[in-house]
C-alpha cells in the first residue's frame, strides 16, 4: 500500500512539472509559459497601426467648457425661475388688486332711518314734512298689519276722585294688576285689567275676574285691526338724518335707525 501511494505521488509530481514546463501544449501551458508565449503576438491584427499615448490632463479649453456647462444650465434655470416668479406675481397682483366700488350719490353714507307706524291721515302729514328735506323717491312706505286690541275695562269714571277710589278698592285684591287708560279719548279716565289681541281671550279673562268678585268690568275694543304705514328712508346722508330726527311728526313719533 505504501508503495502504491509513493508511485501516485511521483506520477503527480511528474505531471505537474510537465504542465508547468509547457510540454503538454498551449492549451495546458503553465503560468510561466503563458507570460512568454509568442503565439499571442501572432494572433494580433495590424499591430503596426497601434499607437500608445501617454496620459495627459485635459486641456484648459476642455476644462473651461466643462465648467461653463453647469453654469450655463444654472443661469438658464435661474432665468426660467425668475420669469415664472414674475408671471406668478403678476397673476397674484391682478387677483389681489382691490376693486373700486363706485357708490351712487344717494348711497354716500348709507344711513337708514324710519318712523311710524302711522294711520293714513298721519302718513299724509308726515309725507308733506319729508318732501321739504328729501328728494322724490328717496323714501318709501311699508304697510304693517296691526292686530286689534281688546281690554277688560272698568269705567270711565266721572272725575279723578272716583277713579282714585276705584284704584284703592282694586289694590285690596291680592295679585290683581291694573293700569289707567288714557287713550283713546272715549276710554280715558278708566282702568284696564288686561290687554288682549283677540276678543275670546279677553272674555276668558273676564270670567276669571268675576270669580274673584269683580262685577262691573266688561270687554271693550280699544283698537280695531288695521294696516298702518311705516316711513323709511334708506339712503340719506348725515345732514339729512339729523334734519329728519328733528321733525315734529304726528302722534309724537320720530325717526330712528332702521335697526334700532
Amino acid at each position: 500500500m505504501l508503495r502504491l501511494t509513493t508511485l501516485v505521488l511521483i506520477l503527480a509530481n511528474a505531471g505537474f512539472f510537465a504542465w508547468h514546463a509547457g510540454w503538454l501544449g498551449t492549451a495546458t501551458a503553465g503560468p510561466g509559459e503563458t507570460q512568454r508565449n509568442p503565439e499571442r503576438l501572432k494572433q494580433q491584427v495590424n499591430p503596426e497601426q497601434l499607437i500608445v499615448l501617454k496620459h495627459s490632463a485635459p486641456s484648459d479649453a476642455t476644462a473651461s467648457a466643462n465648467a461653463a456647462a453647469p453654469t450655463a444650465g444654472a443661469s438658464t434655470a435661474s432665468a426660467t425661475s425668475t420669469a415664472s416668479s414674475a408671471a406668478t406675481a403678476e397673476r397674484n397682483g391682478a387677483a389681489s388688486a382691490p376693486s373700486l366700488d363706485v357708490a351712487s350719490p344717494g348711497d354716500t353714507n348709507g344711513q337708514c332711518v324710519e318712523a311710524g307706524p302711522f294711520t293714513q291721515d298721519e302718513q299724509r302729514q308726515a309725507n308733506a314734512m319729508l318732501s321739504r328735506i328729501l328728494k322724490p323717491g328717496q323714501w318709501g312706505v311699508q304697510s304693517v298689519a296691526v292686530p286689534g286690541l281688546w281690554l277688560v275695562y272698568m269705567g270711565p269714571y266721572p272725575d279723578d276722585e272716583s277713579l282714585e277710589r276705584k284704584e284703592a278698592e282694586l289694590r285690596r285684591i291680592r295679585n290683581l294688576p291694573f293700569e289707567e287708560v288714557r287713550s283713546p279719548a272715549t276710554l280715558a279716565r278708566g282702568l284696564s285689567l288686561g290687554k288682549f289681541t283677540e276678543e275670546r281671550q279677553a272674555n276668558a279673562a273676564l270670567e276669571t275676574l268675576r270669580l274673584r268678585g269683580i262685577r262691573t268690568a266688561r270687554v271693550v275694543n280699544a283698537r280695531p285691526a288695521m294696516e298702518l304705514q311705516v316711513l323709511r328712508a334708506s339712503a340719506v346722508d348725515l345732514t339729512q338724518k339729523a334734519q329728519l330726527q328733528k321733525l315734529p311728526l304726528p302722534a309724537g313719533k320720530g325717526f330712528i335707525d332702521c335697526n334700532g
